[in-house]
């Protein structure tokens, strides 16, 4: 499995960007300023006050790519079979609005429409 993607602000406009692995600098494509990349094993830690023990890594959060919706798949009788995407891009710099309002119309479109069995629309979203 691939580890998450590293974000980091760009120095000047603050846009996130989304570094490769291994760079040492990266140019925003808002503002076209560089930001340079500092190694993390260079950067020194704060020193801890408190004598709690250190905080665990948090496992990154299943991504919703990697797995099937919940539930059983939607049954394979009749003919009739719909699969509906609706990305939205979340957290990006490029995310769009209404795609999954826009999901869910096509889905009432194919059922109330062109009569699609409601079991047989695979609505994926996210």
């Amino acid at each position: 499995m691939l580890p998450p993607p590293m974000l980091v602000n760009c120095g000047h406009c603050h846009t996130p960007l989304q570094l490769p692995p291994g760079v040492r600098s990266i140019r925003c494509a808002i503002c076209q300023g560089v930001t340079q990349i500092a190694d993390p094993r260079s950067v020194p830690h704060p020193p801890r006050v408190d004598n709690s023990p250190p905080p665990q890594p948090q496992m990154p959060s299943p991504s919703p790519y990697n797995h099937a919706p919940p539930g059983p798949p939607p049954s394979a009788h009749g003919r009739k079979k719909a699969v509906i995407c609706g990305i939205s891009y979340r957290y990006s710099r490029h995310e769009l609005k209404g795609c999954i309002n826009d999901a869910k119309c096509m889905k009432y479109l194919l059922i109330n429409r062109f009569q699609f069995p409601e079991s047989s629309i695979l609505m994926l979203t996210g």
